[in-house]
């Protein structure tokens, strides 16, 4: 019997689970929630379902999953589980690499969640839950979201602090969304399709713009932390750091307090004034009502994605290709087209008439006039996890 690994890519709203052999997916649970209520979709050998689950299946996501693999023939029980692979968004050089989940892995995973602690404390409860579950035998492996970009020159990792700090403290760019990047360049790969010059639009509730060369990270928006960069859903991306300071003083914030408030009070939900974090809830607000706050967080989320890719043209010396990927990439015509509009100088011109036909499929979107290729790439981050713990504990 070919061995059963565990694919764990979970998030504060949103848990994802895949049960993968030697010759790809079995199983696949995708635990979320919507419209105050709680969903499971699940695909079993290619055939889905959506179903309604209760708020105690979300939160004993485990025991929920094992009774689905259970009632589906997947497995008999836990113990037909070989290995596990989950992805782990931590700054630092050790988690630039895939490792086996051992003492020194959680005692690097500590030091880290200083670093980041409102990404760290949920991928530290993630593998303990999963060693409480599973027992502490199972064989675990943390695929790293930044390794992807650890091709990345040290002019571009570093910032312009002390250096004997920067070396002291390991405080480097180090970039994320990795994983989905890696999975891009490897599916294109495939189709003899990959470009020399390749721009990454990772667009979800997290944003990354990634320039790749020759399949290869030369750069990426996101630095020492998923904040930096872009904004983001409820992430304030770039700040004057001077503006930091600023407002932990009057707002008399620090530490964890400052740390949520960048992390979940910023970004679209921020500009919008408290409405929604979600470009959907933006776009209709907007074209329903009309609404100014709404146009602005959509405007200025926009432009630092079109300036970006700007910035990405000259460092890579031109453009052969702007994929789209992640939830709001590859399945949001809106946000395509308004992206895609005023970047023509750079030969990017959408066929708005196939865009607005296309949701979230693998698709070409470019006229033929245009310069540069423009393709709807979806990421498969679970079966890149999937590979990468396959080749670590096989």
């Amino acid at each position: 019997m070919d061995n059963k690994y565990l694919i764990v890519n979970t998030g504060s709203a949103s848990k994802k689970y895949a049960v993968y052999d030697k010759n790809g997916e079995i199983a696949f649970v995708h635990l979320e929630t919507e419209e105050g209520g709680y969903i499971s979709t699940i695909r079993i050998l290619g055939k889905s379902e959506t179903v309604k689950i209760s708020e105690a299946n979300f939160n004993k996501s485990l025991d929920y999953l094992i009774e689905i693999l259970k009632s589906k023939n997947i497995v008999s029980n836990k113990d037909d589980i070989f290995g596990i692979g989950i992805r782990v968004v931590a700054p630092g050089i050790y988690f630039q690499s895939h490792r086996i989940i051992d003492s020194v892995y959680d005692k690097n995973l500590k030091i880290a969640e200083k670093k980041a602690p409102l990404h760290l404390d949920m991928i530290i409860k993630e593998i303990n839950n999963l060693r409480l579950f599973f027992g502490k035998k199972i064989k675990m492996v943390g695929v790293s979201d930044s390794g992807f970009h650890s091709t990345m020159s040290e002019k571009v990792k570093n910032y312009a602090i002390d250096s004997n700090d920067a070396e002291k403290y390991e405080i480097y760019r180090y970039g994320y969304h990795g994983i989905s990047a890696r999975s891009i360049v490897n599916k294109l790969e495939k189709k003899n399709n990959l470009p020399s010059k390749l721009i990454i639009c990772h667009i979800g509730g997290g944003v990354s713009i990634i320039a790749v060369k020759n399949g290869k990270s030369i750069d990426t928006s996101m630095g020492f932390t998923p904040l930096e960069g872009m904004v983001m859903a409820n992430r304030v991306g770039d700040i004057d750091s001077g503006a930091v300071i600023y407002l932990s003083e009057v707002l008399k914030l620090n530490g964890l307090k400052l740390r949520q408030y960048f992390n979940k009070k910023c970004g679209l939900f921020g500009l919008s004034g408290g409405l929604s974090g979600d470009v959907r809830d933006l776009f209709k607000a907007e074209e329903e009502k009309g609404d100014i706050k709404a146009t602005k967080a959509l405007d200025t989320y926009v432009y630092k994605i079109q300036k970006q890719i700007g910035a990405y043209y000259v460092a890579l010396g031109g453009l052969d290709m702007l994929a789209f990927s992640g939830t709001v990439g590859e399945r949001s015509f809106r946000m395509r087209k308004r992206i895609c509009s005023g970047l023509e100088s750079l030969g990017i011109v959408i066929d708005q008439k196939i865009n607005e036909c296309m949701d979230g499929v693998d698709c070409i979107l470019n006229t033929n006039e245009s310069k540069v290729r423009i393709e709807v790439v979806n990421t498969d981050e679970m079966n890149q996890i999937a590979q990468e713990t396959q080749k670590i504990l096989s």
